[in-house]
């Protein structure tokens, strides 16, 4: 008989402050010794020898979850299951010195593996192939070895017909396949959360459920030949892993869980296509089968986490760049950033010098024009200042549904300095009305200025500067030019325009259309370039447009 015995993890408690300690403590000592008292009934249907050393015994992962998840507190429950689970079964068979042997070592090997799944920061939701590892190597080696070595020697040290070695790997690999079948399922139920909007899952969830209850119920119910049943029992791997790339991983637990515990109690009860070659024999067939499901499901909940976790931070590096390519950019707009301040601000000087005369003359009439263009001049050097700091935000902005016209319009505003001091005309041709696109405003506004700064830059020295922004919608996008009339981009360039520090520019970092090409495409939508017959450049950008306009 093996035993269960369990870790403490960081992730761990999680404790309603309503709730006295003592009730917490109460209920949760109660669930778990409900818990392993009934699976260690279960556990006990597959025996098929005369000694009653089971073939698969859950109990160990339900020990090895709640003292993990919950504290080291729920040691005394834990211990008082193993004593029910030992006087049900072997009565006074088993000498008490024995038994005491037993109930300490499975209290030792759940306080190892509580340990050191702690000290290896363990996280249950197996979004890291190391977490996959840790409850193997840690669950199969400090928490099941030290049960299976318990249950073995209290075995043969009650029997001179038995042999330790004989029957520790036994033990072991019913304690191991005990963890892996429950382990992951509850680990994931009870000490995760679900993602924040379910719903999303909920169809392909209830479809990959009663997919894999079907499967695993015809294939082991006695309604198929062998010859059919056995490869229909394994038509619920394709079903786990689609789950694990799809959907959260306690779906994927879920199923991993429903699968082995109807093919276990089915060949337990003499049912399915492994009961032909005897039930110990058959048994550990079926434990290498579920071994194998449990661990493709978690390898493959792994990779996905590890994945998302891999795009999660190149969004954010791409924020990064972002927002250091919009510093770039206020620095190299300062001198006319700083001439459109300079006009306000010299206003509201000489208008508050001339409301102090016009108020000391009472010409009442006089200061009240004067002190509105005071006001006006005020407003428009804060407005300055707004977009100044809007477009150097460095915060994540969300996106939301947009008119692209509204993006366009503070674009214009900023770069109005530049557009004067090179006196350079900039023409918009945007359809009206344009439709909403979903976009983080200040990544689009930032990609325009780019493309527009580049397309004035183009113009330089020009006397008939024009530059010409046009937005039209072609079907479910939104398509976007930027083009000038300068002498266009040499094609030994074309190439590698978009490469990150790929510059020909006097100072240039060489990220501008590198950071926009990926924020476009962070966006769904695509950016190239091109030179026109007619002269000039021309870029062109793609945005989806919002959902309820896709069919429009």
């Amino acid at each position: 008989m093996t035993m269960a015995r369990l870790p403490l993890t960081r992730s761990a408690t999680h404790q309603d402050t309503s709730t006295p300690s003592w009730l917490w403590l109460a209920s949760h000592s109660m669930m778990l010794i409900t818990l392993y008292y009934a699976v260690g009934l279960w556990g006990f249907v597959f025996t098929p020898d005369a000694y009653g050393i089971p073939l698969v015994w859950p109990a160990t992962g339900i020990g090895l979850v709640f003292v993990y998840l919950y504290g080291y507190r729920l040691l005394p429950a834990l211990g008082i299951a193993v004593i029910l689970i030992i006087w049900q079964f072997t009565g006074t068979m088993m000498p008490w010195q024995e038994a005491v042997g037993v109930i300490v070592a499975t209290l030792a090997g759940v306080t190892l593996g509580a340990y050191g799944l702690r000290r290896f920061q363990f996280s249950p939701r197996f979004d890291r192939l190391r977490d996959v590892w840790l409850l193997l190597v840690i669950g199969g080696l400090a928490t099941s070895g030290v049960a299976a070595t318990a249950g073995a020697w209290g075995m043969t040290v009650s029997s001179d017909e038995l042999r330790f070695g004989e029957i520790w790997w036994v033990c072991w690999i019913a304690d191991l396949m005990g963890l892996l079948l429950v382990a992951p399922a509850l680990l994931t139920w009870l000490g995760t959360r679900l993602p924040p909007r379910p719903e999303q899952n909920l169809a392909a969830s209830s479809a990959l459920t009663l997919g894999v209850f079907v499967v695993a119920t015809v294939a082991y119910a006695d309604l198929l030949s062998t010859a059919l049943a056995m490869p229909l029992s394994y038509a619920v791997f394709p079903l786990v892993m689609l789950a694990a790339l799809r959907c959260p991983p306690q779906i994927t637990t879920g199923l991993t869980l429903i699968a082995g515990g109807i093919a276990l109690s089915g060949t337990g009860w003499g049912m399915g296509p492994f009961v032909q070659i005897g039930l110990e024999t058959s048994l550990l067939s079926l434990n290498a089968q579920l071994a194998l499901l449990v661990f493709t499901a978690l390898v493959l909940t792994a990779l996905r986490g590890e994945r998302e976790s891999a795009d999660a931070r190149a969004r954010q590096h791409l924020d990064e760049l972002a927002r250091a390519g919009r510093l770039s950019t206020l620095g190299e707009l300062s001198a006319g950033l700083a001439h459109e301040l300079n006009q306000p601000l010299c206003a509201l000087a000489s208008y508050a010098q001339a409301s102090k005369r016009l108020l000391q003359r009472q010409q009442l009439d006089d200061l009240k024009d004067a002190l509105e263009q005071l006001d006006a001049s005020a407003h428009r050097s804060a407005e300055t200042v707004r977009q100044m700091r809007a477009f150097a935000a460095g915060h994540t902005p969300e996106r939301r549904a947009v008119s692209f016209a509204e993006l366009v319009k503070p674009v214009r505003d900023l770069l109005r300095p530049e557009l004067r001091r090179g006196n350079v005309r900039l023409d918009l041709n945007l359809d009206d009305p344009l439709p909403n696109v979903v976009a983080a405003p200040i990544q689009i506004e930032q990609v325009l200025v780019n493309l527009l700064r580049n397309a004035m830059e183009a113009t330089e020295g020009r006397t008939d500067g024009h530059v010409r922004l046009s937005a039209e919608r072609k079907g479910a996008e939104l398509v976007v030019s930027v083009t000038d009339n300068g002498p266009g981009i040499p094609e030994q360039r074309l190439s590698n325009l978009f490469d990150p520090f790929a510059t020909w520019k006097s100072g240039g970092l060489g990220l501008g259309l590198s950071i926009s090409r990926s924020l476009i495409e962070a966006h769904g939508g695509h950016l190239h370039v091109r030179n026109r017959d007619e002269g000039g450049a021309e870029f062109l950008f793609t945005l989806p447009v919002e959902d309820h306009d896709a069919g429009a």
